[in-house]
């Protein structure tokens, strides 16, 4: 069974790069959770998890990449190559709970 989860937050370092700014994602309303990118896109890569976030009321699902320079990012299937839709996020919380 794949387990679903939304993704409502982006931490960003700063880097110019855009496939290389966002550093965590993170979630969850209840139990709020935070996963660094990698840890992120092995659960995707694993098939057990799905991540998604939510644009006009209809979650949008995001899927992991590799960029022209070999960086592994993150990004909606809304997006062209760049990861806007994660950029938009609010920023996490620097007090969410690290999953990993």
């Amino acid at each position: 069974m794949i387990k679903r989860a939304e993704i409502t937050c982006a931490a960003q370092n700063g880097r110019h790069s855009p496939y290389e700014r966002i550093t965590h994602v993170g979630g969850g309303k209840t139990k709020p959770w935070k996963l660094t990118i990698k840890e992120a896109i092995k659960l995707l890569d694993s098939g057990k998890w799905q991540f998604y976030v939510m644009r006009d009321d209809a979650p949008v699902k995001v899927e992991a990449l590799n960029s022209r320079t070999g960086c592994r990012y993150l990004k909606t299937v809304n997006d062209r190559n760049e990861p806007l839709d994660l950029l938009t996020l609010p920023d996490c919380p620097a007090d969410e709970v690290v999953s990993g």
